[in-house]
């Protein structure tokens, strides 16, 4: 009976949810096209794009908390959204100030949404959350991408830009497939071939 109802909660939450990372990965795998097609932007135009992104990216994470605000480890992306829409509002209303040390914002918000990520993937994995591999995975790519900007300081805005659009690009597909993932998980549960 406990089984039943456990099976019956989890397929709530991910038919509620699914299309969240999904969303937020569109996002992520647009701004990595426009990145990677166009890296020749002038700085000027990647803090308006990094910031609006930011804000964009923010919103829909604290969207994905409110949906899932009494599961395990969601405020975890609560944490995250905020952060994200913070900095996002800082960069687009300090654009002058911004650009000057823009490397160093996009480095260290990568870093801390890696981070954030990977706690959560725990939380979600002693919780027993079928997709905490998948918020560990996109930790991961969060993570090792900032650290790469801070280790090789920056050459030009083209590599600035192309680095930051193959992050995205790869996040993006990343959260895409989770989501995706999530749907199918939601169909198993619904014909009861899945194992949880």
């Amino acid at each position: 009976m406990s089984d039943d109802l456990t099976t019956a909660d989890v397929s709530s939450a991910l038919r509620r949810t699914w299309w969240l990372p999904v969303l937020r990965g569109v996002v992520l795998l647009v701004l990595g096209l426009l990145m990677l097609v166009q890296p020749l932007w002038s700085v000027t135009a990647l803090v308006w794009i990094f910031g609006i992104f930011a804000i964009l990216d923010g919103m829909v994470t604290i969207f994905h908390w409110f949906a899932n605000r009494q599961e395990a480890g969601a405020g975890w992306f609560l944490l995250s959204g905020l952060f994200s829409l913070a900095l996002g509002i800082v960069v687009v209303v300090w654009t002058p100030e911004t650009a000057a040390i823009l490397f160093y914002l996009i480095a260290g918000w990568v870093l801390v949404l890696g981070v954030l990520g990977i706690i959560a993937s725990v939380v979600l994995y002693r919780a027993r959350d079928a997709g905490w591999y998948w918020v560990l995975t996109f930790g991961l790519v969060n993570f090792l991408f900032g650290l790469l900007l801070l280790t090789h300081p920056q050459e030009s805005v083209t590599v600035v830009v192309v680095l930051l659009g193959l992050f995205a690009f790869v996040g993006g597909v990343v959260l895409i497939v989770s989501g995706f993932a999530s749907k199918q998980v939601v169909q198993e549960l619904g014909t009861g071939s899945a194992t949880v």
